[in-house]
């Protein structure tokens, strides 16, 4: 089965225009008169008020530079950043650009700026009175001035507001001016600035230049390191030195070998030939040519003469003599030889020594290379920076004049025709609306208007109450005392006569089939009255459900109220207190009543009688485990007439329902519930009168009191 279908369109309305309408209509000549007020106000204000003009200039801020060269700016442009476009709009509005306007205009006499105001005014007739000072003749002319960006592009608004249209359109186009011609005087006074720091700056690495390079050629003096152009450097000097000791070395190993061979020679004729070989010598050849021919001569004779004759002994006598001679000439050539041989041995030695000397030098000189590079290149970064430095003076000098501004105005400000202020198009229906609202307002805070029929008791009503049964008025007292909330009849089908058992199946059949539309209106009506009842605070709720006389009305009630909870999507616990633990054949502990489908729980009738009372089986110690599992707790009570009645019982609840019959009048159900619950709890009660005589199966139409407020619970709204 199904939950019936409601329209919500059937729901009381949340909110009732009819009493605001009846209270705004029955003070409606207040309202009129405070809207007529209002408007009086505002054409006293048009008639006083002298008009005003606005004026306004665009200047377009041209992140682009115009390059005449390739030499960079001193002072870049302003830059095409959002953060940049926005910053000068407090450059306009800074105090040195408005006040070099103020005092170029000549404003500080202006009657506008520093004519007196009215309280000076009215002091000035008592003689007390004096001009504003220049500062705030500065100020009133500093709000005179707006200055907006437009959007997120690249214009900039400036305006101005005066009496008079054309001096706010001269004021207007003086600001854009001053603020163009400061934008090119700052890169012209930065260029200028730059060059003289850049010329007192070249002065001194000129002076560095010149003592890093005396350094260098100290140092080489000092360490004897030449250079390529002063006779070549230790490393050639060197080659050529090892060059001709090597060639020296030759000399003097081929000198050495002339002087062995001329050892081994000897002083013969022979030898002599292989001397005069080694060393030519004139000398050596002529006598060797006569001692061959004085050889020749003697072997002749010898043949012809014999060994006795005197030619031979004359010829042998000249061989000796040219012997003698051949031999010193022999020695001669040797000792040639060895003083050659000796002079090339000097000369390698010398050559020798040299070298040594030299490398010794290379070695030293390496050495100080190291700190002559360290010097050098000092030397070279001076030039460098010196280099950059004449450069960047020179590109700065020649900038002067050819720097153009990157603002531009694309509209000029020109006299304004209409007035910016007051605007009476405006201003009289904002006035006469605001009168409106003002009057409707101060009528609403007043309250109902009284008549002198009405009951003075209706509106300390807090929810309208079904019709009930006239009392007699005793005395006053009976007219101030606190009177239940009545939540309406609720003809409910049953069984007649029968048992709560069945009758509650009766009812949870009807809400759960279709075609019972209307009695799932009235269930719903019915929810909205006890959450109106309800204040806010962290679940549980704890809903109370008893009677006066039958317990049987109770249940019905209870059972009602749990399944409308239920069809609203809330988590219900229902609390049988003092009911059979083992009914309908279900266990003890947490069961799922077999009528009205809900979880329920049987406690013990006996009252908890302090903190330390701990027993899971009383109504707190169910409330406690309970705790945020569900969002409401509905324990049905024993009636008031029973025995197991007890009043601390319902001192857990935050709203007590019970359960009328058709024959109970309402002042006796008041009386009865003073006398067992006290005045201060009636206040926390409601009643709802509870017809189930009616068959089952037949459709109830309930009676359920009119005027409900808004719910509280977003959950009951969705329902």
């Amino acid at each position: 089965m199904t939950p019936a279908r409601t329209d919500d369109r059937t729901l009381p309305p949340l909110f009732d225009i009819g009493p605001l309408w009846a209270v705004l209509w029955g003070r409606r000549v207040m309202v009129l008169a405070i809207a007529g007020a209002t408007l009086l106000l505002a054409l006293l204000y048009l008639a006083v008020t002298s008009p005003s003009y606005t004026a306004t200039a665009s200047i377009l801020i041209d992140p682009r530079d115009s390059r005449a060269t390739n030499f960079n700016d001193v002072l870049p442009g302003i830059g095409a950043d959002s953060a940049a476009i926005a910053s000068q709009v407090f450059v306009i509005e800074s105090q040195d650009l408005l006040g070099a306007v103020f005092d170029k205009e000549g404003l500080q006499n202006d009657p506008e700026f520093s004519g007196k105001g009215l309280v000076s005014r009215v002091l000035s007739m008592f003689g007390s009175g004096r001009g504003p000072s220049p500062d705030a003749a500065f100020k009133r002319f500093q709000k005179a001035v707006s200055v907006d960006r437009e959007g997120l592009t690249y214009v900039i608004n400036v305006s101005f507001t005066s009496p008079s249209p054309e001096k706010a359109a001269r004021i207007a186009n003086a600001i854009v001016n001053r603020y163009r011609t400061g934008l090119a005087g700052e890169r012209e006074t930065a260029n200028s600035d730059v060059n003289s720091l850049l010329n007192d700056r070249i002065k001194g690495l000129q002076k560095d230049v010149s003592d890093a390079e005396r350094a260098v050629e100290d140092f080489k003096s000092e360490h004897e390191i030449l250079g390529s152009a002063d006779g070549g450097t230790l490393q050639s000097q060197l080659d050529q030195l090892t060059a001709q000791l090597i060639t020296a070395q030759g000399d003097a190993d081929q000198a050495r070998d002339r002087y062995n061979q001329a050892l081994a020679a000897g002083t013969s004729s022979a030898g002599l030939a292989k001397l005069a070989e080694i060393l030519f010598s004139n000398s050596a050849v002529k006598l060797r040519d006569d001692y061959n021919q004085r050889a020749a001569e003697l072997a002749n004779l010898e043949t012809m003469y014999g060994p006795r004759h005197p030619a031979i002994a004359r010829l042998r006598s000249e061989l000796d003599r040219m012997n003698r001679l051949m031999a010193a000439e022999a020695e001669r050539i040797r000792q040639q030889l060895k003083a050659g041989y000796d002079l090339a041995a000097q000369n390698v030695a010398k050559l020798q020594a040299k070298l040594e000397a030299l490398r010794q030098q290379s070695t030293n000189s390496n050495i100080a290379q190291v700190q002559l590079r360290q010097l050098d290149s000092k030397a070279q970064a001076a030039r460098t920076v010196l280099d950059d430095f004449l450069k960047r003076a020179q590109e700065t000098s020649q900038m002067q004049g050819v720097q153009t501004s990157e603002a531009r105005t694309i509209s000029a400000a020109s006299a304004p025709l209409q007035p910016t202020w007051p605007k009476p198009a405006l201003l009289l229906p904002v006035s006469a609306f605001l009168g409106l609202i003002a009057g409707c307002g101060i009528a609403l805070a007043l309250g109902p208007v009284r008549k002198p029929e009405d009951d003075p008791r209706s509106s300390r009503e807090e929810v309208p109450q079904a019709a009930q049964p006239k009392e007699p008025k005793k005395d006053g007292a009976a007219m101030s005392r606190p009177l239940p909330a009545n939540f309406g009849e609720y003809r409910l089908p049953g069984v007649a006569g029968g048992a709560a058992h069945s009758s509650i199946k009766a009812l949870r059949k009807s809400l759960f089939q279709t075609g019972s539309d209307a009695l799932s209106l009235g269930v719903l009506k019915l929810m909205r009255q006890i959450l109106l009842r309800l204040s806010d605070h962290p679940k549980p709720f704890v809903l109370l459900v008893s009677s006066t006389r039958s317990n049987v009305d109770a249940r019905l009630a209870g059972a009602m109220v749990g399944i409308g909870l239920q069809q609203a999507e809330q988590n219900v616990l229902v609390v049988e207190i003092g009911g059979q633990p083992h009914r309908a054949g279900y266990g003890p502990g947490l069961f799922i009543d077999g009528a009205s489908g809900l979880r329920t729980v049987v406690c013990s009738p006996v009252v908890e009688k302090g903190p330390e009372f701990r027993d899971r089986n009383t109504l707190r110690g169910i409330l406690a485990e309970a705790g945020s599992a569900f969002d409401f707790v509905l324990v049905i009570a024993p009636s008031l007439a029973e025995k197991g009645w007890d009043r601390e019982i319902f001192a857990r609840a935050d709203l007590m329902l019970f359960a009328l019959s058709p024959s109970e009048s309402a002042s006796g159900t008041t009386a009865l519930l003073e006398q067992h619950l006290g005045a201060g709890r009636i206040e926390r009660s409601a009643t709802l009168v509870i017809d189930s005589a009616q068959p089952a199966g037949a459709k109830a139409m309930p009676d359920v009191a009119s005027g409900t407020g808004g719910l509280r619970r977003s959950s009951l709204a969705r329902s």
